[in-house]
């Protein structure tokens, strides 16, 4: 109770601010990627020099710990609570579903008057209320269960219905989630 009386004061002085004082947050979640496959942290074979620059000059969790599966991660990333708390066991059988009692980010970053957005793997839930859109979330694309490993025009969700995807999915989750930060910033 106590994390999530600060995460929500948080949220309050963030949503007290003006939009044009607010900062910009944009959060990026990776699966399977380990934390020494950055040259941020350490890794010399690979030179990552614009996520080194993210991380240099914005927030690196450098605390926040993985669970072996994709579902109860991004369970503990979205709640900010240990995956258990929140119901998440698994990555499938409704495992990987959060209690609807939840707040989210999202939810609070509602609250604070952020447009919110989700591009790319979700993992946890399909069917609303579960579903992204039903988390806080104004936008979704991408893929609200794990991945089948089809990377070129895949089958994807946008905000509910079903979409062709447009090429390389990284990309096009990329590009969708660019367009909405323009439309965002537009409204603003």
């Amino acid at each position: 109770m106590k994390r999530l009386s600060v995460i929500s004061l948080l949220f309050s002085i963030l949503g007290a601010l003006s939009a044009d004082s607010r900062p910009n947050i944009v959060v990026f979640l990776s699966d399977d990627q380990g934390w020494g496959d950055l040259s941020h942290s350490g890794n010399k074979d690979l030179k990552t020099s614009n996520i080194d620059s993210l991380a240099r000059d914005g927030v690196s969790f450098d605390r926040f710990f993985v669970c072996p599966v994709c579902s109860p991660t991004r369970a503990e990333f979205l709640t900010g609570r240990y995956h258990p708390r929140s119901n998440v066991y698994s990555t499938s059988a409704g495992g990987e579903r959060m209690d609807l009692d939840e707040m989210t980010i999202a939810d609070l970053f509602k609250k604070s008057g952020y447009a919110t957005g989700a591009f790319g793997k979700w993992h946890n839930g399909m069917q609303f209320p579960y579903h992204p859109n039903g988390r806080g979330f104004d936008e979704f694309y991408g893929f609200c269960s794990g991945h089948w490993g089809n990377y070129f025009s895949p089958m994807l969700e946008q905000n509910g219905e079903i979409v062709e995807g447009k090429g390389f999915c990284i990309d096009d989750f990329t590009t969708q989630a660019m367009e909405f930060m323009g439309k965002s910033k537009a409204k603003s």
